[in-house]
């Protein structure tokens, strides 16, 4: 019997429920107000819609191959350049887990106590020890969590699936929501709509050039995990007639819900409503929920909207922590040639866990988060400042990979020895201008980015945002290759 195949509506839902997120509009609105609408627009246009027919071009050609993006690099570039750009990949993975486990008690503590209390200095003599104590659970939970791997992941995926529909459940109320208090209002947004709101920052660590064009690196975060695309084209019912029409169409939509998200947070509160002290980008989405429910209902429809936000992102972000905590180390190892590993990593205990691979990279996100926690005791930032560089470091190492994904793509479409099984891009001009538009978006606001901590001053931030996919590029550019392994 033919397995069911994918309509082009429902493809179109997935994309829209892999890549659309209220927090991305609760961090954006809360760094740069307004402003963030014309770079979430860019990002839509010029690196999300080329970036993903990209990948399906990318994935179509190499569908009867093993491997997964490493074979695509490999193939289309070199097994060294594959092998680096896949170590940049599990890089932005443990960059994640390590300031997911630092920062994923920030939704909690507003489900259980209606604030951010994380971010409240607790003194120790003269020694703020919040942030190293932040450390101590993060630690725990990086522990605990691969434990509970190795007795097998797929127990806790309604964990995830819980979390996941809260998430959709979040992101259809504030649409909604902001929609109807712009209507209860009269059709007036609370934060005035100005030409001079699209070009300058309410924030003042946005408000200068550097930062702000910086800001790009995360408006294309906002669209991460479409290369997860690729791997669907052939369920499509017509993937020649589908798949573009369902890209441009889902591309359209995304960026036209963003657009949408930020005006409806304009029209439940201005930006000078935020919390002079104790707020930071991650919380910034739980005063967004407290402000619509107060429009909608008062005081008490607030609290419970902040709280189930809360409820929600802590479990999205921990069924996301147990998932990603094993699926992209066993894709680094089973994707690459074994002669890479030795052999102890690729023996599986009885629920197929790769267990002495686990330990290992369950000491290496400990030790990263053992250096910063007593760094914070040495150089007191406080935790507001440590969650803004999570995000900052976030931000880099998931964005860096696409560098290595786009330019494998196009030496992908220079070698005519290589299967294309789908082409979207027809001429030579489309292929360079693709390329070269969607490539220097991602490297320009990476530089940005970096670059801008250090015209601060800020040394410390700048040093940790490039200190982790650095270290990883190294250590990658040290493992042998066989010698009937490079081409």
């Amino acid at each position: 019997m033919a397995s069911k195949k994918l309509k082009l509506g429902a493809f179109i839902l997935m994309i829209l429920t892999s890549v659309f997120g209220v927090t991305n509009i609760g961090i954006g609105f809360y760094r740069m107000g307004y402003a963030a609408i014309p770079m979430f627009v860019i990002g839509g246009l010029f690196f999300f819609i080329p970036f993903i027919l990209m990948m399906i071009e990318f994935g179509t050609g190499f569908r009867r191959e093993q491997g997964g993006i490493f074979t695509w690099m490999r193939h289309s570039v070199s097994t060294r350049f594959a092998f680096i750009g896949l170590t940049m990949w599990f890089a932005s993975y443990i960059i994640w887990m390590f300031g997911k486990a630092l920062s994923m008690w920030v939704p909690l503590s507003f489900m259980l106590f209606g604030r951010d209390v994380t971010v409240i200095p607790l003194t120790l003599g003269t020694l703020d020890v919040g942030p190293f104590l932040l450390g101590v659970v993060a630690i725990a939970l990086v522990l605990i969590v691969s434990r509970l791997i190795t007795l097998g992941s797929a127990r806790f995926a309604k964990v995830a699936a819980i979390g996941g529909l809260s998430v959709v459940a979040l992101n259809i109320l504030l649409l909604v929501g902001g929609v109807l208090v712009f209507a209860l209002s009269g059709m007036t947004l609370q934060e005035p709509l100005q030409q001079a709101a699209l070009t300058t920052s309410p924030n003042a660590a946005f408000n200068d050039l550097i930062p702000f064009l910086g800001f790009m690196v995360f408006a294309i975060f906002a669209y991460g995990g479409v290369e997860a695309m690729a791997g669907v084209a052939d369920e499509l019912e017509d993937p020649e007639r589908d798949l573009k029409r369902g890209i441009f169409l889902s591309g359209a939509f995304i960026v036209l819900c963003y657009v949408i998200g930020f005006l409806a947070v304009g029209a439940i509160m201005r930006w000078s409503d935020f919390p002079s002290e104790g707020i930071t980008s991650l919380s910034a989405l739980f005063i967004i929920m407290l402000e619509l429910g107060r429009h909608l209902g008062g005081e008490w429809l607030g609290q419970v909207l902040m709280r189930f936000a809360g409820l929600g992102m802590f479990l999205s972000y921990l069924g996301a922590f147990i998932a990603l905590s094993y699926a992209p180390l066993r894709q680094f190892i089973t994707g690459t040639p074994s002669y890479f590993w030795p052999e102890r990593f690729q023996r599986e205990n009885e629920n197929g866990v790769r267990t002495e691979a686990l330990k290992v990279q369950a000491l290496v996100v400990c030790a990263f988060i053992a250096v910063k926690s007593i760094f914070t005791l040495i150089n007191p930032e406080g935790a507001a400042a440590l969650y803004e560089l999570i995000i900052t470091m976030t931000n880099v190492g998931m964005t860096i990979p696409y560098m290595f994904l786009i330019y494998a793509w196009y030496r992908y479409r220079q070698n005519p020895a290589l299967e294309k099984d789908l082409i979207f891009f027809r001429s030579p001009a489309s292929v360079l201008g693709a390329t070269l538009v969607s490539l220097l978006l991602v490297a320009f606001g990476n530089l940005f980015t970096l670059v801008s901590p250090f015209l601060a001053g800020d040394i410390s931030t700048g040093v940790w945002t490039m200190v982790g996919p650095l270290l990883f590029a190294l250590i990658a550019m040290r493992f042998k290759i066989h010698r009937g392994d490079e081409h």
